[in-house]
């Protein structure tokens, strides 16, 4: 098994669970979501974990409501950069 099949992005999932709950409501089609988790991604830290139960078992009540608040402003932020350039179009 290779390396990179055994790490993760924490916020990879956190963003896609955002986008399920903000983003695909308002009618996204599925490479809008992509593009939309790319851009919220790319302004957010990395959080590499291998298994996910040490990940929360190291990790503070804070720190998980921290990660959640981030991800939506990040997932916010795209959407309306997405609808900003969709205008100027």
């Amino acid at each position: 098994m290779a390396i990179s099949d055994q790490i993760q992005n924490y916020y990879e999932f956190k963003v896609i669970e955002s986008l399920e709950l903000i983003a695909k409501p308002k009618g996204y089609t599925e490479g809008q979501l992509v593009d939309l988790a790319c851009l919220a991604l790319n302004n957010l830290p990395t959080r590499y974990f291998r298994h996910e139960v040490d990940l929360a078992f190291y990790m503070s009540a804070h720190e998980h409501e921290e990660i959640n608040r981030r991800v939506r402003q990040a997932v916010v932020d795209a959407i309306s950069f997405i609808e900003s350039h969709k205008a100027n179009s």
